[in-house]
């Protein structure tokens, strides 16, 4: 195929992605879904409403929520949205959408950017990069799934998230941490990837880890109180024992619950059962096992400095994936970042590595909250057969870039040897024009 027809391909994605965004800014979808979990947050912050921060059927200001979602950030956030409740609920979700896209575009470009030098020199080896990188993005619904729950924090968290990867990766270990510090104030899932960066990094990053964590901790205490800390974290804790609909949860185990679970249990607030919990309680275990053994692995190995910390970033983020409960389909925008780097580097991986990631990007449409719904109006969800069947096609997308992570961790010491990462540190100047 030609350079040409590459290109063509990458912006034809281009354009079917700015189409599919303007469709869901445009569309008020999710005015009592996610939106609402944050302009209620903000409505509470601005009325210093705290003490009801964490009950979704308060009333603020003698009105009712517009939403009933528990919301799970920290206390300290819901300054964050403050000034969308000085707005009409209709404007606000206008704003928090374009916001989004701005954070999620720019994320994107700056990824896109960043992985550009490890795809090749040539012109075609841009124009596939180009190409790949752009159909992956359009076919990646976790990306524009936000659209239709209101908006959501997520696009902030992968603008973030690219930002810390860029700087890790360049040894900026300073702005690594304050990066991650925010992303896990405003995600506390995240913080299992915080952990390992603080264990596998340097000095300057846990002081300035410990130095914004501390801060941060300090503030929000003094400001709200422990009571409210306290109930903070028994809800984000409370989350992982509830039984979770299969088809709302993008865990790469999902599928597990239906094993054991009886379909009609989806109708009530059931508990997971002890069985179940064992099981996926070992099967996280196991897994971070192996992802913690595949990057030791790659470590020892003898690799450029960006290729191990991009290793150890990696590996942080699947281990998000892989320890959450709880995974929304949003929430796999973070995997992203791997799989651009591993469509960069892709000439290094075998064919069933390179059919794996195709396949998860290929499956990924089902995250979209449109497609789940039209699936569960549909068929019902009311057997185990369907349920068991639509909980693997939501676990599929991260179960495979996390098996291609551990099962072919030789080849991706082949492609962290590669050449191009010094490039990725230090861009090849470009030619200058000969003089007439």
């Amino acid at each position: 195929m030609s350079v040409t027809l590459f290109r063509s391909a990458g912006i034809a994605a281009l354009i079917l992605i700015a189409a599919l965004i303007a469709w869901g800014i445009m569309t008020p979808w999710g005015l009592g879904l996610d939106f609402a979990n944050f302009y209620d947050a903000g409505r509470k912050a601005q009325a210093g409403k705290f003490a009801d921060l964490y009950d979704p059927f308060a009333q603020i200001a003698g009105e009712k929520p517009l939403g009933n979602m528990t919301f799970f950030s920290a206390p300290l956030t819901s300054y964050l949205y403050s000034p969308m409740a000085a707005l009409p609920p209709r404007t606000a979700l206008l704003w928090f959408k374009l916001a989004g896209t701005l954070a999620q575009g720019a994320g994107l470009v700056l990824l896109y950017l960043h992985c550009r030098p490890l795809a090749g020199d040539t012109p075609r080896d841009r124009a596939v990069f180009f190409a790949l990188f752009t159909i992956a993005a359009l076919l990646f619904q976790p990306f524009w799934t936000i659209y239709r729950v209101g908006g959501q924090t997520t696009p902030f968290v992968f603008l973030l998230l690219v930002l810390g990867h860029i700087a890790f990766t360049r040894g900026a270990l300073v702005w690594t941490a304050l990066a991650f510090s925010a992303v896990v104030v405003i995600k506390p899932a995240f913080a299992p990837a915080a952990i390992l960066l603080f264990v596998l990094s340097s000095n300057r990053f846990r002081l300035t880890a410990l130095a914004a964590g501390l801060g941060l901790g300090a503030l929000s205490l003094q400001m709200f109180g422990l009571p409210l800390h306290q109930e903070f974290l028994a809800r984000v804790l409370a989350e992982g024992g509830s039984l979770m609909a299969p088809w709302m949860n993008s865990s790469p185990f999902s599928w597990i619950e239906p094993i054991f679970v009886r379909p009609e249990a989806y109708q009530t607030e059931a508990s997971l059962p002890a069985t179940a919990g064992l099981i996926l309680t070992a099967l996280r275990l196991l897994t971070s096992a192996a992802l913690l053994w595949a990057l030791a692995r790659q470590i020892r190995s003898t690799l450029p400095p960006a290729a191990e910390r991009h290793a150890v970033y990696a590996t942080g983020l699947a281990l998000v994936v892989v320890l959450s409960p709880v995974i929304w389909s949003h929430y796999l925008t973070m995997l992203f970042i791997p799989l651009a780097v591993l469509m960069a580097l892709r000439s290094h991986l075998p064919g069933g590595a390179v059919a794996l990631l195709s396949l998860a990007v290929l499956l990924a449409p089902a995250q979209n909250l449109m497609v789940i719904r039209k699936l569960h109006a549909f068929l019902g969800f009311d057997t185990r057969a369907e349920i068991l069947a639509v909980a693997l096609l939501k676990s599929l997308p991260a179960l495979l870039i996390v098996m291609v992570m551990i099962v072919w961790h030789r080849s991706l010491v082949w492609a962290l040897k590669d050449a191009a990462w010094d490039r990725l540190l230090s861009p090849a100047p470009q030619k200058r024009p000969i003089s007439a």
